[in-house]
């Protein structure tokens, strides 16, 4: 079973309280495909990277048993982020460049029959590219921040609507929101009501994720409660709505079942946590094992 991640591929500068600075290998796409891996599921990259991007990352994702055919490189800038922390951690996200946007062209020749997680960081991937993958693709999922955030003069990040949006949502069959994310999107303060919008707007399923507070699986005339596996200890929760995006796309996919999916998908998240950076992933028997926790405070809303 393969899972093609479509999304840039990004160095990140990340800035601590105390002024000390560490780059890393960043993006949705690099989550998702350790955490695929985790999961008996193949992944396949697709992005588009500079000239400047480097060579070690590349190794390293080979290495790890990532396909990075599909990675193309162009004479420019990769897609890069400022990450700046304050003494609690509250984070302020600057976009230093940007590569191309990915198109049609770049994706593998077949996608019939395969498992796409769209994971854009900076609107990377157009509705054209989007509605192509929805059209071929046998279950297509989406994390919606890309399509949310604008640079501002300085270079930092603010989250707003559009009117893309709506197209955007319709070409998902699985969609993921972090709750302002949620709120931004549907202008509703409630995240519940704020899942069942999101499916109105024409998506299969919505995931609102709400940190430690757990989350919300919303589907037509459905919704659940999915309560936060607590996790061991709280180091870095960078990459979390995107492990928990692919372990629920990935389980449901091949259960169907939201129930178990949902409690998989937390249960993954709690493990990143425990370790810094790309440190966090969890095999899938040990992730069954703590979904295990939450099966049974699941809640059915309406």
């Amino acid at each position: 079973m393969d899972i093609v991640l479509v999304g840039h591929v990004v160095v990140d500068m990340i800035i601590y309280p105390d002024g000390s600075r560490k780059r890393s290998l960043g993006g949705s796409v690099v989550y998702g495909s350790f955490t695929a891996l985790r999961h008996g599921v193949r992944p396949v990259i697709v992005s588009i990277v500079g000239s400047d991007f480097p060579d070690e990352y590349l190794t390293f994702l080979a290495r790890n048993g990532i396909d990075i055919a599909y990675i193309h490189r162009f004479k420019g800038k990769t897609t890069r982020f400022r990450l700046s922390y304050d003494e609690y951690m509250n984070r302020k996200l600057y976009l230093l460049s940007r590569s191309p946007d990915i198109l049609i062209d770049d994706l593998p020749p077949v996608l019939h029959k395969k498992l796409v997680l769209v994971g854009a960081v900076a609107g990377e991937v157009p509705l054209e590219t989007l509605e192509y993958i929805s059209r071929e693709a046998s279950m297509t999922a989406l994390d919606i921040q890309g399509y949310l955030r604008f640079k501002e003069k300085d270079g930092s990040i603010i989250l707003k609507s559009n009117t893309l949006l709506k197209e955007i949502v319709k070409h998902a069959d699985v969609l993921h929101a972090e709750e302002y994310e949620a709120r931004i999107a549907t202008g509703l303060e409630n995240p519940a009501k704020a899942a069942k919008k999101l499916v109105e707007m024409g998506c299969g399923i919505a995931l609102v994720t709400m940190g430690e507070r757990g989350s919300y699986v919303a589907m037509k005339r459905r919704l659940i409660y999915v309560p936060a596996v607590k996790p061991r200890k709280m180091v870095d929760a960078t990459g979390c709505g995107d492990v928990y995006t692919t372990v629920f796309t990935i389980e449901y996919y091949r259960r169907g079942d939201i129930y178990e999916a949902a409690a998989m998908a937390t249960s993954a998240s709690s493990f990143l946590v425990e370790k810094p950076g790309l440190d966090g992933f969890a095999n899938r028997s040990e992730v069954r094992k703590r979904a295990q926790e939450v099966m049974g405070d699941i809640k059915e809303i309406g």
